[in-house]
């Protein structure tokens, strides 16, 4: 009952998490490899969408200067004399994976993510022209939805082995057969030795691969701490330009103090093992905290016992956490294994 309330008209607006960062002066989002100082979706504190989100509007961050950061005249201006250095060739690239984006076009989707996780540094200079083209067609799609977002995003963390794959599986399928677009960015650790990453996220994904209304896009993480990757964030904008309306962020395995993702989405999960400690550990400042709704996994069998009395451990300790909004109190629930 819990995620299908997710589904009903007009919850999205009425609680879910922290809000969106509200505009920023200049612009809001650009890649991270070419500009430090992005901007992260969420500011700090949860409070209700409709009192505090208001006309949200897409404005992506500038590159700093070395000893100022650039106004938005002065991106735009940045903007512009990097559009004149294009090649033909580039800007047949732009213009083609620009147009396929927004027409909802996988592939140019696929193109576009691998732009923005590159390291070459022409093609993150294409990436941050895609962006900002993505931006403003963003921007001017919210314009028309009476400045309402047009996508709900969901960070979903935990330990490794929590059942989070698994999870979204299910719920994906279930989200796309109510007619919403899923796209999933499931997030792979890298080797320390070799560098290499398995992204096998999506093995556990088999049904939910062959929808054409979901897009699984799994990403290294490239030595990036936090669970997510340093363009995660790049990623989720795409995905809302190609019209995906529910994007779903499945982090690394993570400790007590990776939660980077919580500062991207409207909505983070937390999931724990049935034998994920008692309540002392709940009441520890870091992931728990910051988790909008926790859930205890695999709780059937020999282990449904387990997880109620850890969902009450949990329950318990919340409460002596202080809350980030009036409005909306985290909740913790048990699901059994494999069911959404």
């Amino acid at each position: 009952m819990m995620f299908q309330a997710l589904l009903l008209p007009g919850v999205w607006c009425r609680w879910g998490g922290r809000a969106r960062a509200p505009a920023l002066q200049g612009s809001r989002a650009s890649l991270s490899a070419a500009s430090p100082g992005l901007a992260q979706r969420r500011a700090p504190g949860r409070q209700l969408h409709s009192l505090v989100r208001g006309p949200r509007g897409l404005r992506p961050v500038p590159a700093p200067a070395p000893s100022a950061p650039l106004g938005l005249r002065g991106f735009r201006a940045e903007q512009q004399q990097m559009a004149l250095t294009l090649s033909d060739w580039e800007k047949r690239l732009l213009e083609r994976l620009c147009n396929g984006l927004l027409g909802g076009d996988r592939s140019c989707l696929a193109e576009g993510i691998t732009l923005a996780e590159s390291t070459n540094g022409q093609k993150k200079h294409l990436a941050r022209l895609l962006l900002q083209k993505v931006l403003d067609c963003q921007r001017e799609r919210e314009r028309l939805n009476d400045q309402r977002p047009l996508a709900f995003r969901m960070g979903l963390s935990g330990p490794p082995g929590a059942g989070k794959s698994t999870f979204i599986e299910k719920f994906g399928k279930m989200l796309t057969g109510k007619g919403h677009k899923v796209a999933v960015l499931a997030v792979d650790p890298s080797s320390k030795t070799t560098g290499g990453s398995l992204l096998g996220d999506k093995t556990r994904m088999i049904e939910l691969s062959r929808d054409m209304n979901a897009y699984i896009r799994p990403s290294p993480t490239l030595g990036t701490l936090g669970g997510v990757t340093r363009t995660t964030n790049e990623a989720i904008i795409l995905c809302e330009g190609a019209g995906y309306d529910i994007i779903l962020v499945e982090t690394v395995g993570v400790g007590q103090s990776e939660f980077a993702v919580a500062d991207m989405v409207d909505m983070f999960i937390l999931f724990i093992s049935p034998a994920g400690g008692d309540e002392l550990q709940g009441i520890k400042r870091g992931i728990i905290e910051m988790a909008d709704l926790v859930v205890v996994t695999k709780a059937d069998g020999e282990l449904l016992v387990p997880a109620r009395k850890i969902q009450a451990e949990y329950t318990s300790a919340l409460k002596l956490l202080r809350n980030q909004s009036k409005s909306w109190k985290p909740k913790v629930v048990y699901i059994k294994c494999g069911c959404a």
